[in-house]
């Protein structure tokens, strides 16, 4: 079903990268002696103390343990990464359609969170439509259990909505001019159209999911909301060429508007976004514990799925939170768990995005799939930014949801050139009735005269 007729090919940038997250959790499991784990490895000398204080010197000459501090920890980390690394292989081996059909059902499960959401708002906190969460009961959370994590998914989404939409009014100029607005026979023909259905269609379902970011009261998922919004404004003002298709003073008009909505924006962030100044001050706190555990376990890292074990020993005494099992910033924890590695790969997974960016950039296309393309490109950028501040990319949902959009957005440019090509209609040529055949002058004369 997924078998495209010829095999995109993975760069060698993004094969090493992908061999590389792979690795690394499986090189932590290789087991080796205590002493030289203590020895030559950062960090290990505390733990192997504290076994020395429960077995004899002999016993510990004798004892293997793996790299990493806890290896079933570490198996499940490792466990977790194979299905996003399999969606984003998977994308290499189907068409822009088939890639473009699946979007369209990743917006219908990101319209029905943010739907589930709004109704879990306006219900309240007792109603049977939150599914059992007792957490965040003043805002809309979807099936996920934090609110950061639903406004995640929706901040991802909402660039490829607009993406369509500007698609659409490329193709399509005659659905938001002005001409004939006196005749509203004009005005039903050009709205009551498939290409009219299909921008009102796309149109609520951007107001879907910007109404559901909102009301998760999620601080940070509102303001990249916001900035998703003003960075798809410049990124498609390019694209569609407003000058050309709306003059000078429709350029302005639409800009206008673009702005106007956002400042609309700010006293609605004031009032809905939820600032709690313990949990700020204990991000605070969380990111100083991080820093020297990090410090600790460099260059190697402690093992990854150990970051909750560990961070126990450099919790700040006036942290009185509770039990941290996440440093709310995925680039840390990596660092942490994955040591001098994890930040190569980190630096060099972002220098790939950055440069593959400047490609899609530079690239020409008309086709909706280029502008999704466009759309999935802002919306994982969007959550680059929110995982600085949370742990997204730790959620098993939203891990998959990215490695998608990120599979769409490194899908290979020339192979839909080459595709459109071969799928563009020749030139009809002239017909030519064919000539009638001559009848044999025998069978011309009547046989029954």
């Amino acid at each position: 079903m997924f078998r495209a007729k010829k095999k995109q090919k993975i760069t060698f940038s993004e094969r090493a990268i992908l061999i590389g997250i792979a690795l690394i959790p499986l090189i932590q499991l290789i087991p080796l002696p205590i002493e030289i784990l203590s020895k030559l490895f950062p960090g290990r000398a505390f733990y192997a103390d504290n076994i020395t204080q429960t077995l004899n010197q002999d016993d510990i000459s004798n004892r293997w343990h793996s790299i990493a501090l806890i290896p079933s920890a570490t198996e499940l980390a490792w466990l977790a990464l194979l299905p996003p690394i399999a969606v984003f292989i998977s994308t290499r081996y189907m068409t822009s359609q088939q890639l473009k059909k699946l979007t369209y059902l990743f917006l219908g499960i990101a319209s029905f969170e943010a739907i589930l959401g709004l109704i879990q708002y306006g219900e309240g906190s007792e109603n049977l439509f939150r599914l059992g969460n007792e957490y965040y009961r003043d805002s809309a959370v979807g099936t996920y259990v934090n609110r950061n994590h639903l406004a995640g998914l929706l901040e991802m989404v909402l660039p490829i909505v607009l993406s369509i939409l500007i698609a659409v009014i490329k193709k399509n100029p005659n659905i938001t001019s002005n001409k004939d607005r006196g005749s509203w026979h004009q005005l039903l023909l050009r709205w009551s159209n498939n290409q009219g259905n299909y921008f009102l269609l796309f149109f609520t379902i951007a107001i879907i999911i910007l109404l559901g970011t909102i009301f998760t009261r999620s601080r940070t998922g509102i303001m990249l909301v916001m900035l998703g919004l003003i960075l798809s404004f410049f990124v498609f003002i390019r694209k569609i060429d407003l000058k050309k298709l709306y003059g000078t003073a429709g350029f302005i008009i639409f800009s206008s508007l673009i702005f106007a909505f956002e400042i609309g924006l700010t006293p609605i962030f004031n009032r809905f976004a939820a600032i709690d100044e313990n949990m700020e001050k204990g991000r605070g706190l969380i990111y100083s514990g991080t820093l020297q555990a990090i410090n600790e376990f460099f260059p190697l890292g402690s093992g990854a799925g150990s970051f909750a074990e560990v961070f126990q020993r450099f919790q700040p005494i006036d942290f009185t939170a509770g039990y941290v099992h996440r440093a709310h910033n995925d680039y840390l924890e990596w660092i942490l768990v994955g040591g001098l590695p994890a930040a190569i790969l980190i630096v060099a997974s972002l220098f790939v995005y950055g440069r593959r960016w400047i490609k899609v950039w530079r690239w020409e296309q008309e086709s909706i799939f280029y502008f999704i393309q466009i759309g999935a490109g802002i919306g994982t950028l969007l959550l680059l930014f929110h995982t600085l501040v949370d742990f997204n990319l730790h959620i098993p949902a939203n891990a998959i949801f990215f490695a998608f959009l990120l599979g769409v957005f490194f899908y290979p440019l020339e192979q839909q050139q080459i595709r459109s090509k071969k799928n563009k209609p020749t030139a009809s040529l002239p017909y030519y009735p064919p000539k009638p055949k001559e009848i044999p002058k025998e069978n011309l004369a009547n046989p029954f005269d």
